[in-house]
């Protein structure tokens, strides 16, 4: 399996930038044509990993420097766009008023908590498979490490409890679905052993997450047409 994910990472992962580019552009379409919101908000995330996963694949072909330019730009971008995830569960589950002003609310100080957790991490660069790609080292501070598995884990909770509801009153899998495939991806580096490759697998489970976005989206937007 190792052995796999090592052969495959640098060519999988154009094939998952390009996929989630493409789901980007779908959103985006989307929210063009039916002028709601959610997909929008959607996009924005897809659009942040696009950018992230972008970043990775040109890592070996750029100088250093620029690198790290990149990707400080790539933790403050997570930071910002991945908590709009809770805005998208405020539609999904079809609120209005004070219940959506409050997922607006706490998106928007988690952005807020993710823009000066991006900027105070520190960054080394790493080297495996013949990519080269920037992670946080050891000298970053410990909250904003704290922040960053805030926004990881408390952005994807949330698409998992209230997919739960979701699937049940409106009869469709694809929140639910979103959110757990994006844990199970993650939880999958460490529970195989293969710390160092985190990154890789959790990016088929951020693939999976904004492809039943997208699912979800084409379904609800038809629902309200």
């Amino acid at each position: 399996m190792r052995d796999f994910l090592l052969a495959s990472a640098p060519v999988m992962i154009w094939v998952l930038t390009i996929a989630e580019l493409i789901i980007a552009v779908l959103l985006l379409k989307i929210y063009r044509e039916k002028k709601h919101l959610m997909p929008l908000f959607m996009g924005l995330v897809c659009i942040g990993l696009v950018y992230d996963a972008l970043v990775i694949a040109v890592g070996a072909w750029i100088p250093q420097s620029l690198i790290f330019a990149l990707s400080r730009l790539r933790f403050i971008s997570h930071g910002v766009l991945v908590p709009l995830n809770l805005i998208t569960v405020g539609y999904a589950m079809k609120w209005d008023g004070i219940k959506l002003k409050v997922m607006y609310g706490i998106a928007g100080i988690l952005s807020l908590l993710g823009l000066a957790s991006g900027i105070a991490r520190k960054l080394e660069t790493a080297e495996i498979a013949g990519i080269i790609r920037c992670k946080s080292s050891d000298l970053s501070p410990s909250w904003a490490e704290g922040i960053n598995n805030l926004i990881s884990y408390g952005t994807v909770f949330p698409l998992i409890i209230f997919g739960i509801i979701i699937r049940i009153k409106q009869k469709t899998p694809f929140i639910y679905l979103s959110g757990l495939l994006m844990f199970v991806f993650a939880a999958l580096g460490p529970a195989t052993g293969n710390f160092d490759l985190i990154f890789y697998v959790s990016m088929f489970g951020e693939l999976f997450m904004v492809l039943f976005f997208w699912l979800y989206a084409r379904k609800y937007t038809e629902a309200e047409t």
